[in-house]
């Protein structure tokens, strides 16, 4: 089990040091094929740009709140402009960022797009690419250097190395970083290009390829069984001089092999995969914020596999936040979900579902005292759609509608239970009497009550529907109450309804 995620700290930078490059996502739909060529046209609805690359990695620590240093290479013209521009607004140190007019930024640009009425998600249907992927120049690689010299004098906690094999990071200046880190006791923790010449890593801390690259390097086929694992691992720590190699094998997890003969394989969780892009970038983000925290090895890449996990289910290169971390880690190793997200956390989840063309649900109760005729609404609720939110009356609220005597079981702890149900994805505290203002920020696809409700007065309806949502109602278990309970137990006369079986 890797320890609280609330209480993770970093007293020193990071330094953050490799390709640095802009990602454009153009998001639209498809609605018809083009009369001039047998391409989709897709009518564009949304821009976006991200820094990519060694600037996901710094994006991933900043959303922790972690300080980090960047040492990179951009073109002299307005994408290298906003990559620095962005990077210094999450909080980075840019200073060190060498622009250069012999070369221009490296820029990706994406087209996602839906089909109309198809059910499904966007869809990459295009990246177009506009780079010079070249060594280092010897201006640059100059710069590079003097920068490199000016950071190592300044107290550092981890570096970390992000190679996309884009030219800036050469076997000179790697051998450089190496033997600084080595002399002044500062981890290394490098994310490997695919071309599987690896030389330049040599005396690294750590290293952590994928599937593909562990088998250019290793010239060993990456296979299912852990003695596969073991091998490629073995081959690269002693090849490259490493104290671990940490094999990220997607759907496989992780596999961490260390010299001296230690072995230790990480399985994953199962999910739903939107996009891997960014997935190596969040590992080594990941495992540099943790073990620059002091944690253990595998507690590291038990981070990371959860992290790199989340990651995928996102559409593009997103960072993750610490609420997702920490509800993550709880899921994974049984513990008791968080007593409530709240609103501004939950519309964030509702835009990743969207993203991923996923059918959220509804509903909303005060669930005091939680009884199986809960359990059948919330199980059904639940067969709508992808994901089930609750949004649970506070005790203000509660005590508004039932009286002064009510609740019996404070909002926090009513959460807890609803959270441990499998039928439950999201439970939300509300202060009002009514959903409504919840219902509106979040807009579900599907609205749950009772039975009891007529369609018409289920509230918050004509916002869901108008959004293009539905709702629905569910038949209740008869015999089963809060308020009916409550009153039983008072008098001393509960007996239990019958079953089917008597």
């Amino acid at each position: 089990m890797i320890p609280a995620l609330e209480s993770i700290r970093v007293d020193q930078p990071i330094l953050v040091i490799g390709d640095l490059m802009l990602d454009e996502y153009h998001y639209g739909d498809v609605e018809r094929i083009s009369p001039e060529a047998p391409v989709p046209v897709v009518r564009s609805q949304q821009h976006e740009r991200r820094v990519g690359g060694a600037g996901s990695v710094v994006a991933n620590l900043s959303a922790l709140g972690i300080s980090t240093t960047v040492i990179g290479l951009v073109g002299d013209d307005e994408a290298g402009m906003h990559i620095r521009d962005s990077l210094e607004s999450l909080g980075a140190d840019v200073s060190h960022i060498v622009v250069s007019e012999d070369r221009p930024t490296s820029c990706k640009t994406r087209i996602l797009a839906g089909v109309q009425h198809a059910g499904r998600g966007q869809q990459q249907i295009l990246r177009l690419d506009r780079e010079q992927a070249h060594e280092s120049t010897p201006a640059e690689l100059a710069a590079c250097q003097n920068a490199l010299t000016q950071i190592l004098d300044q107290p550092l906690s981890i570096i970390l190395v992000s190679d996309y094999e884009k030219g800036l990071l050469s076997e000179e200046l790697l051998k450089s970083l190496m033997k600084g880190a080595r002399d002044r006791g500062i981890p290394v923790l490098v994310d490997p290009g695919r071309s599987g010449d690896w030389a330049k890593y040599e005396g690294a801390t750590l290293i952590c390829p994928n599937r593909y690259e562990a088998s250019a390097a290793s010239g060993l086929e990456v296979g299912e069984q852990a003695a596969d694992h073991a091998r490629v691992g073995e081959i690269l720590v002693e090849k490259l001089k490493l104290d671990h190699c940490i094999l990220t094998l997607d759907r496989d997890g992780m596999t961490r092999v260390s010299s001296g003969g230690g072995l230790r394989r990480h399985p994953t969780r199962v999910r739903a995969v939107t996009d891997v892009a960014g997935a190596g970038d969040m590992v080594l983000s990941l495992l540099g914020l943790a073990l620059a925290a002091g944690w253990s090895i595998d507690e590291a890449c038990q981070l990371a596999n959860l992290g790199a996990g989340l990651e995928v289910q996102k559409v593009g290169v997103q960072p993750v936040e610490l609420w997702e971390l920490s509800a993550a880690r709880d899921t994974h190793f049984g513990l008791q979900k968080q007593p409530g997200q709240s609103v501004e956390e939950m519309t964030k989840v509702m835009e990743q579902y969207r993203q991923a063309s996923q059918t959220v649900v509804f509903t909303n109760g005060c669930f005091d005292l939680l009884h199986s005729g809960h359990l059948q609404l919330l199980e059904a609720a639940r067969a709508f759609g992808d994901a089930l939110i609750v949004g649970l009356n506070s005790d203000e609220s509660v005590t508004r509608l039932k009286g002064p005597e009510r609740p019996i079981l404070p909002a926090v702890e009513r959460a807890r239970l609803l959270g441990a149900l499998s039928s439950v994805d999201h439970v939300v505290i509300f202060d009002e009497d009514t959903p409504a203002a919840l219902i509106s920020k979040l807009l579900p696809d599907v609205l749950v009550k009772g039975a009891d409700y007529a369609i018409e007065e289920v509230v918050g309806r004509e916002v869901v529907e108008t959004a293009g949502g539905r709702v629905e109602t569910v038949t209740l278990k008869p015999g089963f109450s809060t308020t009916g309970l409550i009153e039983q137990i008072r008098r001393g006369t509960r007996s239990c309804p019958e079953t089917p079986e008597g």
